[in-house]
């Protein structure tokens, strides 16, 4: 697997990945707070419940998107998540329902993805150490320059009145 986008937290600590949803493999630089997510189904639901604004959510069940997404199961039509993380996403839906994969979601309400990361590590540094804000970048991003990103962006506040 070829890594194409990190995650850095900002206690320095890296996450090795491959992107996909919005921006792919090309760079795309999104600050969220991290939080986790131990569902086995429901990643639709999750993905589009307003709850989760502007949040990075890491998936801990390691298989993401082989269901698809269909219209009918949408907690709200446009979803507003900072971005996906997951351990292994599939791009090849089984569900006779899907009218699109998870990729293709993402990608058209600019949410970025990465997948390949050792989703039981952030989560245990995540329930361990508390939420914290991390960095969705590309892969050659130094971590110092990271962390003064986190540090430069403000912390959105009332996202769901």
């Amino acid at each position: 697997m070829e890594f194409t986008r990190k995650l850095v937290l900002e206690d320095g600590a890296e996450y090795y990945g491959t992107g996909f949803g919005y921006g792919g493999g090309s760079p795309c630089q999104r600050v969220c707070e991290l939080v986790f997510n131990t569902s086995m189904v429901g990643y639709q639901e999750i993905i589009s419940d307003p709850s989760y604004t502007y949040q990075a959510v890491v998936m801990t069940y390691p298989l993401i998107g082989n269901y698809g997404i269909a219209d009918e199961d949408y907690e709200t039509k446009i979803p507003t998540i900072g971005g996906l993380i997951v351990r292994e996403y599939n791009d090849l839906p089984s569900n006779f329902r899907y009218t699109k994969t998870l990729s293709e979601l993402l990608e058209e309400n600019g949410i970025p993805g990465l997948s390949g990361v050792d989703t039981r590590s952030l989560t245990r540094s995540i329930r361990d150490h508390g939420t914290r804000r991390g960095l969705l970048t590309a892969i050659d991003t130094p971590v110092g320059q990271a962390l003064e990103i986190i540090r430069a962006t403000p912390v959105p506040h009332d996202a769901v009145a």
